[in-house]
């Protein structure tokens, strides 16, 4: 049996056309992969979305270890090189079994969608943790990652 794993970015969206998007996939559990839960955008820190999913019957966790480390956001802030950032963040998410073993179970038991900032999940660290997943349950869990849909785009029974 197959499982999706979905992925999202916030960038540039508010929190109602996020969470729009997550009830269109039948997502029931937010799995924020930010180290920092903070955000400028209203509604979209830990505790705005985590109020917000419950009102949509959707749970929100927040699994902190599979966060970007700040050296190597910082670094990638200075740099700007893809691959490093990708050799540096996969090296750490090595170290993470636990919080990786987590995610695995919680993607077999629910729909469940890895949310961070970064619109494009290709320079996000969430593509590597997904692929991570993927790879440890020999692709029975299958990455998909989603754009948020913007107002136009859902339909009024979505």
């Amino acid at each position: 049996m197959g499982y999706e794993l979905f992925t999202i970015g916030y960038e540039g969206a508010s929190q109602m056309s996020l969470l729009k998007t997550l009830l269109y996939h039948d997502v029931e559990v937010i799995v924020d992969i930010r180290e920092i839960t903070l955000s400028r955008k209203p509604g979209l820190s830990k505790k705005g979305l985590t109020l917000a999913a419950s009102d949509y019957k959707m749970k929100y966790i927040h699994l902190r270890a599979l966060g970007t480390p700040r050296d190597i956001r910082y670094q990638r802030k200075i740099d700007h090189d893809q691959e490093a950032f990708r050799e540096q963040y996969s090296a750490y998410l090595a170290t993470q079994d636990e919080a990786v073993d987590a995610l695995v179970s919680l993607a077999k038991e629910n729909r469940c969608c890895l949310l961070c900032y970064e619109a494009d999940a290709r320079v996000c660290h969430r593509w590597i943790v997904a692929e991570r997943v993927s790879s440890l349950t020999n692709g029975a869990v299958q990455p998909t990652h989603l754009e948020v849909m913007m107002p136009s785009k859902i339909t009024p029974n979505s």
